[in-house]
């Protein structure tokens, strides 16, 4: 029996993991934290709950490869899925905008809204009433696939065909710009950043109205811990609280990581599961790096990068004023010049465990661009400066949180905030962005990057940075991918 060592235990190496046991393996996973998850976490603050990663999750709907994927890893188990009947809304002067869970009302709210974009509407709905069918593979990976399953997934890629055709060439702002109205092209970028591929739009709201993308009851941590607790009663061992700080390359191959307290771990195949950049420029050299992660990391205007300012406020009102997520424009906030234009802004009243009783939760996330990470990562130096920025910047939010909601005012208790740097010091996260990077309409005609290394045989890579723009469907599918890369390099074939 082989073994498998796995480095990371956010989602991907926790599903690494799990087909892994499944496909009859031996298999560990080291994991830098003192818990699994990565950036697919929550953690506690004067008795509130923080989550930090699942807004709305594809693949909750039953009837799919990735529900199945979800099911297996145990990522759904027996708990509720919660689902609003918004997937979310754009405000911007006074008018507000809902992606409701049924296309033909959100298409009437745009028309009352924009007449004069009528032609525009009804095309930019169309598509997402045609991306509702759009199907995400997660059965094998691309390169192993033949006869017949190929052929289905051929079969079934129509409705994607048909709308990268369409936005060939274009991305997130030259769709917006066909609309008049300043709402409508706030709203499309709201999720999509103005320089991802046009069809991203379309594509996420249309998965949303297939009935996909809800919520696991007890959000991203708890997640996360029941994909742990999977991997442990199939037979893996998972060693949390240790780093991987030195891989020893021999003959080709890898033939041992050596942990931050010395011990070495020997293993058949070894599974990088973790910041891919951190693996290539500080353990095993970037002359193994394929050149489409080198371009990540050298074509900024090809490969764009976001950052996040995050913060949380424990709410002293059961009333819950924004019932969901709600984008607000923040441009009289702009201090600094990487501080987006607008800002989401999260309940979370269908968790109740994430407050105590008769309160609630509120989440911002100020999209910035890249050029936040070096102002944090300079003003981390002085820890009492950083912490105090932080606080500044909380406050121009929450100035605008009880403009906008007055019965706010006086409730607000400020419990955290976050920055790029938190990711870079938790996750090892390049250049402190939580997902991958998103493909500019200059890239798109470049394929994604190689779960091989070449020069190191017994190396897969798995995770978001695979399959970008990233998140948790991404980094579950390559940890399935990674283990099946293994078994077809075996000349083994199980059905997984």
């Amino acid at each position: 029996m082989s073994r498998i060592v796995i480095i990371g235990g956010g989602i991907s190496g926790l599903t690494a993991g799990i087909y892994a046991r499944l496909a009859g393996f031996e298999a560990e996973i080291c994991e830098k934290n003192a818990v699994p998850g990565g950036e697919c976490t929550g953690w506690d603050r004067q008795g509130y709950h923080i989550d930090n990663c699942i807004h709305w999750m594809i693949g909750t709907a039953p009837g799919t490869e990735l529900h199945k994927v979800w099911e297996t890893t145990g990522a759904l188990g027996s708990v509720d899925v919660r689902r609003r009947n918004v997937m979310y809304a754009s405000e911007k002067d006074g008018a507000r905008l809902n992606l409701w869970d049924y296309a033909d009302q959100t298409e009437a709210e745009l028309l009352a809204l924009s007449p004069e974009d009528e032609k525009a509407i009804r095309e930019l709905m169309a598509d997402c009433r045609l991306a509702e069918k759009v199907v995400i593979p997660a059965g094998t990976p691309p390169e192993l696939l033949k006869g017949l399953e190929g052929l289905k997934l051929l079969g079934e890629s129509g409705p994607i065909f048909k709308l990268w055709g369409k936005y060939k060439g274009m991305d997130t702002a030259d769709l917006a710009a066909k609309f008049r109205h300043p709402l409508i092209r706030a709203m499309l970028s709201d999720f999509c950043p103005a320089d991802s591929p046009a069809h991203s739009f379309p594509i996420a709201y249309g998965n949303f109205l297939s009935g996909d993308g809800g919520v696991p009851a007890g959000g991203s941590k708890a997640m996360a811990l029941r994909m742990a607790e999977r991997f442990r009663s199939l037979g893996g061992v998972l060693r949390c609280g240790a780093p991987v700080e030195k891989v020893i390359l021999e003959n080709g191959g890898i033939a041992s990581v050596r942990l931050a307290d010395g011990t070495e771990v020997t293993a058949d195949w070894f599974i990088w599961a973790a910041d891919p950049f951190y693996l290539f420029e500080k353990l095993i050299g970037t002359q193994y790096m394929d050149k489409i992660f080198r371009g990540y990391y050298t074509k900024p205007e090809d490969y764009k990068i976001y950052a996040m300012f995050q913060a949380a406020w424990a709410v002293d009102d059961a009333e819950d004023l924004l019932n969901g997520e709600i984008n607000l424009d923040v441009s009289d906030l702009r201090t600094e010049s990487w501080m987006g234009a607008r800002v989401s802004l999260k309940t979370y009243s269908y968790e109740p465990s994430f407050a105590p009783e008769g309160k609630q939760i509120l989440q911002a996330l100020w999209g910035c661009d890249r050029s936040a990470y070096p102002y944090f990562e300079e003003l981390a130096a002085d820890k009492e400066a950083y912490e105090a920025k932080k606080v500044e910047f909380a406050g121009l939010l929450e100035k605008k949180i009880t403009e906008r909601w007055p019965e706010y005012a006086g409730k607000l208790t400020l419990l955290d905030s976050w920055t790029p740097v938190t990711y870079e010091r938790y996750c090892n996260a390049w250049q402190g962005y939580n997902q991958a990077c998103v493909f500019t309409k200059r890239a798109l005609k470049n394929p994604y990057p190689s779960a091989y290394v070449k020069g190191i045989e017994n190396l897969l890579l798995a995770g978001q940075w695979l399959s970008a723009p990233g998140g948790l469907p991404g980094a579950a599918i390559q940890g399935k991918y990674a283990v099946q890369r293994i078994l077809h390099q075996e000349g083994r074939h199980i059905n997984l």
